[in-house]
C-alpha cells in the first residue's frame, strides 16, 4: 500500500538555481535605466540527451496576427528588487522580478511549467516580504489547484505555505504574516475557512469558521485592525455578521449581527486609522444600504449614514481614500445622486463634500488621488466628458481644474483610470476633443493643468517606480517620460510570436520508418501532406494525393493512419460528390484511391484550419476497423468495415448494428470490441473477428440500462467500464464470448474516459479511481478481485492519477505530492515499491498537466514533457529509475519552454515532436533515438 502525505501539506523552500531573460522583451523593466540592444545569451547550454534536436520544417513564417496582451501589472517594490507579473508568450503569465537592469530582470518560478500560466494574483506585502496565491496545478478536466505563497524576490526565498483548491477570497496583511480565508479540499468549494500565516509552512495553519458561521467566498471581504482581523460571514440563516479575530479560534468573535438583512451583504471593509469602514444595510430602510464604521466593539459598531456604494464599477472599486483622519469616498443618496462624500467616522461628521451634478443625477467621482493639500479626482457633471477636479475638502475648496496645450486652452478628459502623485505633481493621462490618443498630463498648485507629451500609442496605464514615470500599453510596450514638456521614450516592446505550422493540429505518423506529416497551405486552405528522414535536407513535400480524371481534384489529408505498411487518410472531395471518406495512399505516384465513403465522424469547428475528426480508424493487427453510415442511415454511422490498406481488401463487416449508433472501438489481440446503442439509456457490447459470422453481441439490452464505456486489453481479455442502471460504474471482463462476459466488481469514482481507462502490467488491471469521500486513489485487479494500491492527496484533491503506462513490468503515472502538483512515479506489476521518479525542486509540479508517456522504441525509455523547476517544460526520458530521469534537451534554455506536445512519433532511428521556440513558434523537431 502506498499513502502520498496529503496534498495540503505545507511545503518546501525552493533551491533552484537563478535564471535570468534574454529576450529582449526584458528591456520592459529597465527602472530609470535606458534599454539598448539585447545582451547576447551566449550559446545554448548543450542538452543532457544525445545532442542537439534539429528542425526538421520552418513550416510557416510570420507573425501571429492580432494584438498580443502581455499587460505587465501587479508592481511591488520590495527595495533591492520589484516584483511584476507578465506572460511573455512562453510561460503563460507569472512572476518577475527585476532589480533596474535588463541583465537582473528574471523570470522569479514558472508555477506552471510551459505557456498555460501560473497566473499569480493578491500580492501582498509584508515587512520585506510578498505573499501571493498562485495556480499550480490543472487536470484533464480543467480543474485547478492552488496554493500561497512568500517571496522576498529570490528563488531560494521563494516558499509555499499551503495547497488550496482555490483562490482565497481575501489576503490581509498583519504583523509578520497574513490573514486569508479558503475553502477546504475536502468540503464546500462556495465556502471558506480562515487562516493565517506567519510566512513558513509550519506556521500556516487553519483558524477554522466560527460555529454556526458561513464565510462565503463570494462576498467574503476583510480589513486589518491593528493587530487584529475583522472579516465578514453569514449565520445559517443568511443574515450576515462581522467578526473580530486575533488569529485564534478562542479569539475569534462575533462583533455585530444583521438580522433580517439575508438580501444584503457587508462590502468593502476598509481600514481607516482605528476605525473600519464598510458598507451594510440601512437600519431605517428595507432595501437600502448604509455607511457604517466598527472599532472591533459591538458599542463601537455604528451606522453613520443613510447612503448607498455607487453604482458604476469603477468608482465601487476604488472605496475609500484617507489622510489625516478622514476618508473620502464615492457615494449616492436619493437626492444628490453619486457625489463626493467625506467622514472622519462620526454620524455627523459624514458629510457631502460637493454636489457638482445638481439634483439627483450625480457626477460619479473616480481615481480619488492625494497630491499636496487636495484631493485630486475625475468626475462628469451634467453627463459631460469627464473632467479633472481638485478639493481641499470643502465645498467652495472644490473646482474643476482647466487645462493648456502649449498656449493654447484645452479641457483634457481624463481616462479615470490611475492617476500618480510625486512630491512635486499629480500626472494623469487624458484625451482632448479632436485628438484620438493620449496625452500625459501633469498638474501643479495652480488650476490649471498642462500636457507634456505629444498625443501617445494606446497607453494603457501609468506606473511611478523608483521615482520615474511609466506608461504601460496593453501590448506590453513600456514608455518613460521625465514628467517635464517632451516627448515619452520607448523602452521596450514585446517581440512578435512567431506562427507555428503546428499551431493548427498537424498531424504526425510513422509509416515502415518513415514520417508523414501533414503541412497547412494557408492559401489554398487544405492539408500538404511531407515526409521526412529527419534531416532538414530529407524533409520534402509528398506528391500531392489527388483523384478524379488525370489526378485532377486535390484532396486534403487528415487523420493520417498506418495500416500494413500503408498510409490511410481521411478527405472530403466535394467537386466529385464524396463526403468525409477513407483513402489509401500511394507514396510512389500520389494517386489516392476511395477505400469507403459517408465515414461516421464527429465535427468540432475551429476557427482556423480543417475541422477535427475524432473516430479515425483503428488499427487492431494488419487491419484498420472503422464507422461508415449508411444512406439510409445518413448522418448517423450503423456499419462496421474494415480494410488493409487496399481497395480489394477494404469490406463491410457488419451492417444495420443500431436505430442510433455505433462506437467506443476497443481491440484486444486481432479481435475487435465495441459498443452499439440500443436506445438512448442502453447500450450492448459486441466483438468481431473481421468476419459477419464471426460478429455477435456479448450483453443484451438491460431493463435498468446498460453501457459499455471503454476498456484494456488484459492478456487475451478485455477489462470494460460499464454504466449499469442506477448501481453506477462497474469493472467488467471479457474472452470474447456472451458466457465469459462477467462483472468483476463495483468501482464508484473509477476514471472511465476512453482516453484513460486504465492499463495493464504483467496480466494486472491498474486504474485511477476516486471513491465517494476518498482521496484519489491508484486501484489494481487480477480479474477477481479489486484491491487499492495507493492514495495520493487528500479528500476532494482534484488531481488524479493520471496517464497510466506500462513499462516492462513496471507501472509509471503522475500523481500528486504532498507539495501541490504532479509527480512522476513507478510501482511495480505488484502495486508495491512505489517511487518517485521526477519531482520539481520548486516544491510546485513537474507538469501543470500531466504529459503523455511515448515508448521510444521496444523497451527502450518512455518519452515524456516535464519540467523539474531549473528548466521550463522540456523533453524528458526515464528508464524507470530516479537516475536514469533526465532531460533529453533543451529547446528554449534557462526559464523558457519549448512545451513538447503529446504528437511525440518515433520512426525509423529517430523521435520526432513538435516544440515552441521563440524563433519558430511550433514547428517539428527531430532527436537520434535514445
Amino acid at each position: 500500500m502506498v499513502d502520498c502525505a496529503p496534498l495540503a501539506s505545507p511545503g518546501g523552500d525552493v533551491r533552484s538555481t537563478n535564471v535570468k531573460a534574454s529576450l529582449s522583451l526584458m528591456c520592459v523593466l529597465s527602472l530609470g535605466v535606458g534599454c539598448g540592444k539585447t545582451p547576447d545569451p551566449g550559446p545554448k547550454p548543450e542538452p543532457e540527451g544525445p545532442r542537439n534536436a534539429v528542425l526538421v520544417r520552418d513550416g510557416s513564417t510570420g507573425v501571429v496576427p492580432g494584438v498580443r496582451e502581455t499587460l505587465l501589472r501587479d508592481f511591488v517594490d520590495l527595495g533591492p528588487t520589484v516584483l511584476f507579473t507578465q506572460d511573455d508568450a512562453l510561460h503563460g503569465r507569472e512572476l518577475w522580478t527585476t532589480d533596474g537592469s535588463t541583465q537582473g530582470t528574471a523570470l522569479l518560478l514558472d508555477l506552471m511549467p510551459g505557456n498555460m500560466g501560473s497566473e499569480p494574483g493578491q500580492l501582498t506585502r509584508v515587512d520585506d516580504a510578498v505573499f501571493f496565491a498562485a495556480r499550480t496545478a490543472q487536470t484533464l478536466e480543467y480543474v485547478n489547484l492552488f496554493a500561497l505563497w512568500r517571496t522576498r524576490g529570490t528563488l531560494a526565498s521563494t516558499t509555499q505555505l499551503v495547497s488550496l483548491p482555490q483562490r482565497p477570497a481575501f489576503v490581509v496583511a498583519r504583523s509578520g504574516g497574513v490573514y486569508f480565508a479558503a475553502p477546504d479540499v475536502q468540503g464546500s468549494q462556495e465556502e471558506a475557512a480562515l487562516w493565517t500565516s506567519d510566512g513558513t509552512p509550519e506556521g500556516t495553519r487553519r483558524v477554522g469558521t466560527p460555529s454556526g458561521a458561513r464565510i462565503l467566498m463570494k462576498e467574503a471581504s476583510a480589513a486589518r485592525l491593528g493587530e487584529a482581523l475583522l472579516f465578514t460571514a453569514r449565520t445559517a440563516q443568511g443574515d450576515p455578521v462581522l467578526w473580530r479575530t486575533d488569529g485564534t479560534p478562542e479569539g475569534t468573535r462575533a462583533v455585530l449581527a444583521f438580522p433580517g438583512a439575508q438580501g444584503f451583504a457587508l462590502q468593502q471593509l476598509t481600514t481607516v486609522g482605528n476605525q473600519v469602514l464598510f458598507w451594510a444595510k440601512d437600519t431605517t430602510s428595507a432595501t437600502r444600504l448604509a455607511l457604517w464604521r466598527s472599532d472591533g466593539t459591538p458599542a463601537g459598531t455604528l451606522q453613520l449614514k443613510s447612503l448607498a456604494p455607487p453604482r458604476t464599477d469603477s468608482t465601487a472599486q476604488q472605496g475609500f481614500v484617507a489622510r489625516d483622519g478622514a476618508a473620502f469616498f464615492a457615494a449616492s443618496d436619493v437626492q444628490t445622486g453619486t457625489e463626493l462624500w467625506k467622514t472622519d467616522g462620526t454620524p455627523g461628521g459624514t458629510v457631502l463634500v460637493s454636489d457638482l451634478g445638481p439634483g439627483a443625477a450625480g457626477c460619479d467621482p473616480t481615481a480619488l488621488t492625494f497630491q499636496g493639500p487636495y484631493l485630486y479626482f475625475v468626475a462628469r457633471p451634467d453627463e459631460q466628458p469627464p473632467r479633472l477636479f481638485r478639493t481641499n475638502g470643502t465645498d467652495p475648496g472644490t473646482t474643476r481644474m482647466n487645462g493648456r496645450i502649449g498656449d493654447a486652452p484645452q479641457d483634457p478628459s481624463p481616462t479615470g483610470g490611475t492617476m500618480i502623485a510625486t512630491d512635486g505633481a499629480l500626472f494623469f493621462l487624458a484625451s482632448t476633443q479632436g485628438e484620438t490618443g493620449l496625452r500625459l498630463w501633469r498638474a501643479e498648485a495652480t488650476a490649471v493643468a498642462r500636457a507634456v507629451s505629444d498625443p501617445l500609442p494606446s497607453p494603457l496605464g501609468l506606473m511611478l517606480q523608483r521615482g520615474s514615470l511609466y506608461l504601460i500599453t496593453v501590448t506590453g510596450e513600456l514608455w518613460t517620460h521625465g514628467g517635464e514638456s517632451g516627448p515619452a521614450s520607448l523602452l521596450s516592446q514585446p517581440p512578435p510570436r512567431p506562427q507555428g505550422s503546428f499551431d493548427q493540429g498537424a498531424d504526425v505518423v510513422d509509416v515502415n520508418g518513415a514520417l508523414y506529416f501533414t503541412q497547412p497551405d494557408e492559401i489554398a486552405g487544405l492539408w500538404q501532406l511531407w515526409k521526412s528522414d529527419g534531416t532538414k535536407e530529407g524533409t520534402v513535400q509528398a506528391k500531392p494525393p489527388s483523384t478524379g480524371t488525370n489526378d485532377s481534384v486535390r484532396l486534403s489529408p487528415e487523420n493520417l493512419t498506418a495500416v500494413n505498411g500503408r498510409l490511410l487518410f481521411t478527405s472530403k472531395a466535394p467537386s466529385l460528390g464524396v463526403p468525409f471518406a477513407l483513402w489509401g495512399y500511394d507514396a510512389a505516384s500520389g494517386k489516392a484511391a476511395l477505400l469507403s465513403s459517408a465515414l461516421g465522424q464527429w465535427v468540432t469547428p475551429r476557427p482556423q484550419g480543417p475541422s477535427v475528426f475524432t473516430s479515425r480508424p483503428l488499427v487492431v493487427g494488419a487491419q484498420a476497423y472503422f464507422l461508415a453510415m449508411s444512406p439510409r442511415k445518413y448522418p448517423t454511422p450503423d456499419e462496421l468495415w474494415r480494410t488493409d490498406g487496399t481497395l480489394e481488401g477494404t469490406v463491410r463487416v457488419k451492417a444495420g448494428l443500431t436505430p442510433f449508433l455505433a462506437t467506443t472501438l476497443m481491440s484486444v489481440g486481432g479481435r475487435l470490441f465495441f459498443e452499439v446503442s440500443e436506445d438512448f439509456d442502453n447500450c450492448s457490447l459486441w466483438t468481431t473477428d473481421g468476419t459477419e459470422a464471426g460478429t455477435v453481441r456479448l450483453t443484451a439490452p438491460s431493463a435498468s440500462g446498460f453501457s459499455a464505456l471503454s476498456g484494456v486489453a488484459v492478456g487475451d481479455q478485455l477489462f470494460f467500464w460499464a454504466l449499469v442502471g442506477t448501481d453506477g460504474i462497474e469493472l467488467w471482463k471479457t474472452n470474447g464470448t456472451p458466457e465469459g462476459t462477467v462483472r468483476i466488481g463495483d468501482a464508484a469514482g473509477a476514471d472511465t474516459r476512453l482516453e484513460s481507462p486504465g492499463t495493464s502490467v504483467g496480466g494486472t488491471f491498474f486504474f485511477a479511481r476516486v471513491p465517494p469521500n476518498e482521496a484519489p486513489q491508484l486501484w489494481m485487479s487480477d480479474g477477481r478481485t479489486l484491491e487499492r494500491v495507493g492514495t495520493f492527496g487528500p479528500v476532494g484533491s482534484p488531481l488524479w492519477p493520471a496517464e497510466l503506462t506500462a513499462q516492462g513490468d513496471h507501472l509509471l503515472f503522475w500523481a500528486a505530492t504532498p507539495t501541490n502538483g504532479y509527480a512522476l512515479w513507478r510501482v511495480d506489476g505488484r502495486g508495491a515499491n512505489a517511487t518517485v521518479l521526477l519531482r520539481a525542486s520548486s516544491g510546485g509540479g513537474v507538469v501543470a498537466t500531466p504529459s503523455r508517456l511515448v515508448e521510444s522504441r521496444p523497451g527502450g525509455p518512455m518519452l515524456f514533457a516535464a519540467s523539474d523547476g531549473a528548466t521550463g517544460l522540456e523533453l524528458w526520458k526515464t528508464d524507470g529509475t530516479p537516475g536514469n530521469t533526465m532531460r533529453v534537451t533543451d529547446l528554449a534554455a534557462g526559464p523558457a519552454s519549448s512545451a513538447p506536445d503529446s504528437r511525440i512519433v518515433p520512426s525509423g532511428n529517430r523521435i520526432y515532436f513538435p516544440a515552441w521556440t521563440p524563433e519558430e513558434g511550433r514547428e517539428l523537431w527531430a532527436l537520434p533515438m535514445p
